[in-house]
């Protein structure tokens, strides 16, 4: 038998190290999903097309070197592992491009257009050298489907625990800021975030172990196969296609409502920045309240009829707020919630069936490559956030948006479709791509006993 396997099952240690690498990640994408685009049109003052195409390019770039990121972390040797000395070493990196996107700069115009290129490709470029790494990690610490699911519930859990913190007192952080720092009131709320994110990481670090490794390259007599045979592999790996497809529409779906939901709540419902904090640190507050009731239901239905019901529950909530015309910011907290519980189920099932295709592409080609599976992952992840991403600031132009200012009627409708309409079509689709994956419990455990009956595999 040529792949070592654990015999003991993941110690609650193990879980809780896991899942707090996300509650770190979480203090870095929250704040840029839900508010990078609205500071950079707000706050800067450039168009909304503009800013919409510098944070794709950002995405894009991120998604670029996500393979190649994992295929150096897949051949990284060290007394750490292979992937947590990305989290040891570049933390403190990390942290510090995180702030400098929100320096304010005495820039104007193409200056101004270029520095924020310059802070987006510095920070994205810095977040996948240590994002990627975690994320393939997990692929390293069991081979059990269902201990994978639970490791996926426990990463949500505190993903979104630190999302909800997060989401909560950024708004507050930078009101709070504003009198004393002024124009850095941002730059300073940041700084605080990635300072907490890099005791958390650390933590996470000392906390999680690596155990899954192939013979060969414990041994170092493994052979690492070309970019084709990666290639190759992914292209014949029809469940993570499927996986891939689905997420990058209920991303484009992610995106359009949370980076809209500031523009809905302040000019829409004509609301301050305290409902605007409020909601966003309550979407993914019942999100991860649902990690949990997802994860088990996962187990007794399945990992895709699990991400169906989801949607379901998701496109329910924001149809519901499109249906009532002026709704009451009681309404609107109940209807995301909705929106949230139900998008849940995705964080868990998607972070549990993209560790099962690595042992099906592994089955079906004889090449093994968490690192760039995982690296692959969030390629088209990314390139669906960037584009989501432009997607909303082309059509906040498009709708007439001006920043700071009284919008028109069809303005507002514009923004009001966007949150609602436009984003549950996406999530529709996304179900429909999803009900055609058959990688099950069942099927994925027959595999991975096929694989251990057969000579060395190479491992990527």
């Amino acid at each position: 038998m040529n792949i070592h396997t654990q015999a003991a099952p993941l110690t609650p240690r193990r879980y809780i190290g896991y899942g707090l690498g996300d509650f770190a990640f979480n203090f870095y994408w929250l704040p840029l999903q839900y508010f990078i685009l609205k500071y950079y049109t707000d706050v800067l003052g450039l168009p909304g097309s503009t800013a919409g195409l510098i944070i794709l390019t950002g995405l894009v770039w991120d998604g670029l070197i996500d393979p190649a990121i994992g295929v150096i972390a897949n051949k990284t040797r060290s007394r750490w592992g292979r992937y947590r000395p990305y989290m040891l070493f570049g933390c403190v990196p990390l942290a510090a491009s995180f702030t400098l996107l929100f320096l304010p700069v005495p820039f104007k115009d193409t200056s101004l257009i270029v520095y924020a290129f310059a802070t987006q490709l510095l920070f994205r470029s810095l977040y996948a050298a240590v994002n990627i790494p975690y994320g393939a990690m997990m692929a390293s610490m069991t081979r059990d489907s269902m201990e994978r699911n639970w490791l996926a519930g426990v990463r949500m859990f505190f993903a979104y625990t630190g999302g909800s913190i997060v989401g909560y007192a950024t708004p507050r952080l930078v009101e709070q800021f504003a009198g004393s720092q002024g124009a850095y009131s941002y730059f300073v709320s940041t700084a605080l975030l990635s300072s907490c994110a890099i005791v958390v990481t650390l933590v996470s670090f000392a906390m999680t172990e690596e155990r899954i490794e192939d013979a060969a390259v414990k041994n170092g007599e493994a052979e690492f196969p070309s970019l084709p045979a990666m290639l190759k592999m992914i292209a014949a790996n029809r469940p993570f296609l499927q996986v891939m497809a689905a997420i990058a529409l209920f991303s484009f779906a992610n995106v359009a409502v949370t980076t809209t939901l500031p523009y809905f709540i302040q000019y829409y419902m004509g609301l301050d920045q305290a409902t605007i904090s409020n909601a966003s640190g309550m979407i993914p507050f019942a999100q991860m309240l649902s990690i949990l009731p997802w994860t088990i239901a996962s187990k007794y239905l399945g990992k895709r009829w699990a991400w169906i019901a989801g949607l379901v529950i998701a496109v329910g909530g924001l149809s519901t707020l499109y249906a009532i015309d002026k709704p009451s910011t009681t309404t609107v907290y109940v209807l995301l919630s909705v929106f949230s519980v139900g998008a849940g189920a995705i964080a868990v099932n998607f972070w549990s069936m993209v560790p099962d295709t690595v042992e099906y592409g592994e089955w079906r080609s004889g090449v093994r490559a968490e690192g760039f599976i995982f690296g692959f992952v969030t390629l088209i992840q990314k390139v669906a956030l960037g584009l989501a991403s432009a997607f909303v600031g082309g059509y906040l132009s498009y709708v007439g948006y001006v920043a700071n200012q009284t919008q028109s009627a069809e303005t507002l409708h514009g923004i009001k479709l966007l949150v609602t309409v436009i984003a549950c079509a996406a999530l529709v689709a996304s179900c429909v791509v999803i009900y055609f994956y058959r990688l099950n419990v069942a099927t994925h455990s027959q595999i991975v006993r096929e694989i251990a009956e057969r000579p060395a595999a190479k491992p990527a």
